[in-house]
């Protein structure tokens, strides 16, 4: 196999494993003050999200129904609570950020940096997808798939998934696998740079 082919296959199979395991900054003090308020910012973006999501199910279990609410998470706050959640899973994971859009459209960016794994670089990948949802289960259908400059079918990382899950014994889930939402959460919608989320 060509070197080049040989980085493009280990890519997506880290970037299955990322997404699918079991900016603008003030120009006030240094660097690393800048950093640790990015990383300050961010897990207030994750805890918030993360109480929400108790709070919700807390209630259902409370009331024995959905509350008729909406709450609303800005692409930034739900960019980085995805990043947290894989960056636990996976810590080649450098970035994600996701752009929302009416109609339950996403479009996302994710970094990978591949130096634990002897490749030198960053490696990005894009995708565009549309959010679906039956009853209380949704998943995204990838329009899009990019790995650098060249396009990935969907039906390509669905097999490495198989490849990966079945080396390590785990079960595959797929791109266009369907998730159950979290207990207390009705449906998602996505709007002009937000999530709005019904319980």
């Amino acid at each position: 196999m060509k070197k080049r082919s040989w980085i493009a296959f280990l890519t997506l199979v880290l970037f299955c494993l990322v997404l699918f395991p079991g900016l603008s900054l003030a120009v006030t003090g240094s660097p690393r003050d800048l950093e640790i308020q990015d990383r300050t910012d961010e897990l207030d973006d994750v805890l918030r999200i993360i109480n929400f999501l108790e709070e919700a199910a807390s209630l259902w279990r409370e009331k024995g129904h959905f509350q008729g609410l909406v709450a609303e998470f800005s692409q930034e706050q739900v960019s980085a609570f995805f990043k947290h959640l894989f960056s636990e899973e996976n810590p080649t994971l450098k970035s994600l950020r996701l752009k929302l859009a009416p109609g339950n459209r996403v479009e996302g960016w994710v970094i990978l940096d591949l130096a634990s794994q002897g490749l030198s670089g960053d490696r990005n990948l894009y995708f565009a997808a549309r959010v679906e949802q039956q009853g209380r289960r949704v998943r995204l259908n990838f329009s899009s798939l990019f790995l650098e400059t060249q396009r990935v079918q969907p039906e390509i990382v669905n097999a490495l998934i198989d490849l990966v899950a079945r080396v390590r014994g785990l079960e595959a889930r797929h791109l266009d696998d369907w998730y159950d939402l979290p207990e207390g959460i009705a449906r998602v919608e996505t709007g002009p740079g937000s999530l709005l989320i019904y319980y």
